[in-house]
């Protein structure tokens, strides 16, 4: 100390290190000292930093020595960092703090959005990201001494808190990455280096938290060397997706930079014998890194959204087409079974099957298109409309499905106004054309259920017996349902 004086309420502050024994021994100038012994649990916690202080022994006089020895000490910073503070004010609050505190306050906004996001879109990576966002939030915590404001910690918990949730924090945020960036964008061999990111870390976490024995001494070396290939491959991935021209990567890219640089430079600092602990930036390279990871999530998660959107609609275009006829714009028989059931529920109580008479000599006579231009105003003919479904069930057959009162009457309006439509529309056609038609009305209870092959074989039953009764009619049949279904027959021409 070349003979300076030491304040009467000075402490030993120092960075908060694992150890088993600590003893700091006071010598004065005129050569009387003071010793005092430490165990883990009788040091103090900072609140504003990765800190903790033990009081010095008291003598009086200059001071010539102050020596300090730590039995089972598990980081060099304990000695590096020593140096001795007056004792902090009772319950002062610093700009430190509060700039803590409003980081710690900005990293839970990730995890109000990503709850939201996954309620809209479940994709994992979104889950990925929570880990890892909550993960730097409780290291933020624990290694800003902010949580001793809060809780209190032993020396254990304090350090196991600390480095498990800076190792889950790098494993998450690497699957996260691994899962984010576009599919085509990374090799297999990328992706799975990025998933055995977690458990390395983890394992080296566990050497450098309770390794023993020989090992102790150069575990806080060993831990430090281990994350240079994590640096390493959140490297060669990100810069293999950039250039392959992944948009997602690019946010990482930005996020990354300042944490890989601080952890760097932590990193070679602490090999070379004087580590630098850098903690407020790296409490700053972290929030930094949360923020701009959360806008490339959710960017990506629009981007998933979009392309979500698109196949769906993509999917109901493509339904639509396969339930509508390609000539007519009619519905297709497959439209109609499909929903056959939800259709009687809803009121369509009654069937009828249309197949316009001699057709063929039509096809034969003036071609396939003057055929199709009949079968086009025909589908006109038949108006559909809310009450009203109509489906061309292949060749010259329609069937019509409906609801509502007077349905017998509206589907035989609809028959007749085939011929009229065609003699308007296709003047040149020399002949009349008309159909003839089955149908079945159903009149019962509500909770009738029949099929749509059974309602079908009866039209079509009905529809020959028209046929057979020389054409361009109709026969009809009522459907009532009591105990068990009974048929009442009745017909019209």
């Amino acid at each position: 100390m070349r003979g300076q004086r030491v304040a009467q309420d000075a402490v030993l502050t120092t960075r908060l290190t694992r150890f088993d024994r600590l003893t700091i021994t006071v010598i004065a100038a005129d050569g009387s000292n003071a010793s005092r012994a430490y165990g883990p649990g009788d040091v103090t916690f900072a609140d504003d930093d990765w800190l903790m202080r033990a009081d010095l022994p008291r003598i009086a006089g200059p001071v010539a020595a102050i020596v300090l020895t730590v039995d089972g000490a598990r980081h060099p910073g304990i000695f590096s960092d020593a140096r001795f503070d007056p004792p902090p004010l009772p319950w002062h609050v610093g700009t430190h703090e509060l700039v803590i505190a409003w980081l710690c306050g900005l990293l839970c906004v990730p995890l109000i959005l990503n709850f939201a996001f996954l309620r809209v879109l479940r994709q994992r990576f979104l889950l990925w990201h929570s880990a890892a966002v909550l993960c730097m939030l409780v290291h933020t915590l624990v290694t800003s001494g902010l949580i001793n404001r809060f809780a209190s910690l032993s020396m254990l918990q304090v350090s196991v808190l600390s480095a498990m949730s800076w190792g889950l924090a790098v494993g998450s945020a690497a699957m996260f990455i691994a899962d984010m960036i576009e599919p085509a964008m990374l090799d297999r061999i990328h992706r799975r280096l990025m998933h055995a990111v977690t458990p390395w870390v983890l394992v080296w976490t566990m050497v450098y938290l309770f390794a023993g024995g020989f090992i102790r001494p150069y575990a806080a070396q060993a831990y430090y060397l281990a994350f240079l290939p994590v640096l390493g491959v959140l490297a060669w991935a990100m810069l293999t997706a950039a250039a392959r021209g992944s948009r997602a990567v690019l946010f990482q890219i930005a996020a990354w930079t300042p944490l890989m640089l601080t952890g760097l430079v932590r990193i070679v600092s602490s090999l070379l014998g004087t580590p630098l602990e850098l903690m407020l930036e790296q409490h700053l390279s972290v929030g930094f890194e949360v923020v701009v990871t959360s806008l490339g999530a959710v960017e990506r998660f629009m981007a998933i959204r979009r392309q979500r959107d698109q196949a769906v609609a993509q999917t109901k275009l493509l339904e639509a087409l396969a339930q509508r006829d390609s000539l007519t714009g009619l519905l297709n028989r497959r439209a109609i079974e499909d929903r056959f059931d939800a259709l009687c529920a809803s009121g369509f109580d009654t069937m009828a099957v249309i197949d316009l008479d001699h057709f063929k000599d039509i096809n034969d006579t003036h071609g396939h298109a003057c055929g199709d231009a009949v079968l086009q105003l025909v589908a006109h003919a038949l108006m559909p409309d809310d009450d009203t479904l109509v489906v061309r069930l292949g060749g010259e057959e329609f069937m019509l499905l409906m609801r509502g009162a007077n349905s017998a009457e509206r589907a035989e309006r609809r028959r007749r106004a085939i011929s009229v439509r065609i003699a308007i529309d296709l003047p040149g056609l020399d002949r009349m054309v008309t159909g003839s038609m089955g149908i079945v009305l159903h009149r019962g209870r509500s909770g009738f259920v029949t099929s749509f092959h059974e309602m079908y074989e009866d039209c079509d039953r009905l529809l020959y017996e028209a046929k057979a009764a020389g054409r361009n009619c109709t026969r009809s049949e009522t459907i009532r349902t009591f105990a068990r279904p009974a048929r009442l027959a009745a017909s019209n021409g």
